[in-house]
């Protein structure tokens, strides 16, 4: 089973964080995910919510605010922290990536709000860090996931959704290289057989809460996971799953 840093180590240390990612890069993980949206003023920052209400000391949708106001927000838990960029992950990871062959999901946060241009913007970005090997696009946006195979058809762009049979049709319409479906809807009995897609699950709140909030976290059953058809699971706690680096 391959394990990821579901943005980044957030059980222990605030989702979408420097120290999220940077703690995430001490075991043995196969990649991070993170999520991206706009800023106001165009800048691509990491933060999952497409308001601010329930990780920083504000409200209010993240579109809204430029870079200079979103950084000067507090993230709940640790008012050390705050709202990164993208530039600054890919420059926390680039030698984890390029060493270790750590990969990074960036998953497009764009079926809310669509940030129109935010496709070609990473895919510049990710170019100009000649990191383009070590990345997988995701979203649950159908239309976003067609646009960056249509744009480079080489890019490895994982198609999102609840359930794993709709992920599968996303992916069969759209060209997508897997499956990121929800863990507990593996709808798809045969599923082995009816892919050979990488299948990478993930998991909601109320199983693998987020610091600060702590509460028990839901281990997962990795034998019974792969019988299943997943490859993949994106947690919170990849503690738990992997050793330390080194």
């Amino acid at each position: 089973m391959k394990i990821w840093a579901h943005r980044g180590c957030s059980y222990r240390y605030p989702e979408n964080t420097l120290s999220a990612f940077r703690e995430a890069l001490n075991y043995e993980i196969t990649g991070i995910e993170l999520d991206i949206q706009l800023s106001r003023d165009g800048q691509i920052v990491v933060m999952h919510d497409e308001t601010v209400d329930r990780t920083t000391d504000h409200s209010g949708w993240l579109k809204d605010y430029t870079l200079a106001e979103l950084k000067a927000m507090h993230i709940r838990g640790d008012d050390n922290e705050h709202v990164p960029t993208i530039r600054e992950v890919l420059e926390l990871i680039h030698d984890a990536c390029v060493s270790r062959g750590i990969l990074l999901n960036i998953e497009l946060k764009n079926s809310e709000v669509r940030y129109d241009g935010m496709e070609q913007m990473i895919l510049d970005l990710v170019r100009e860090y000649g990191m383009e090997p070590y990345i997988i696009y995701s979203s649950f946006n159908p239309e976003s996931v067609a646009m960056l195979k249509k744009m480079r058809p080489d890019l490895h762009v994982g198609a999102l959704a609840e359930y794993a049979s709709r992920c599968l049709e996303i992916a069969e319409a759209a060209g997508a290289d897997a499956l990121h479906p929800f863990i507990k809807r593996i709808d798809i009995p045969d599923l082995k057989t009816r892919t050979d897609k990488p299948v990478r699950a993930w998991n909601v709140t109320h199983f693998e809460p987020f610091y600060p909030d702590g509460g028990d976290i839901e281990v997962q059953d990795t034998a019974a996971l792969e019988a299943a058809g997943i490859t993949d699971i994106f947690t919170n706690a990849p503690e738990l799953y992997v050793p330390r680096h080194g």
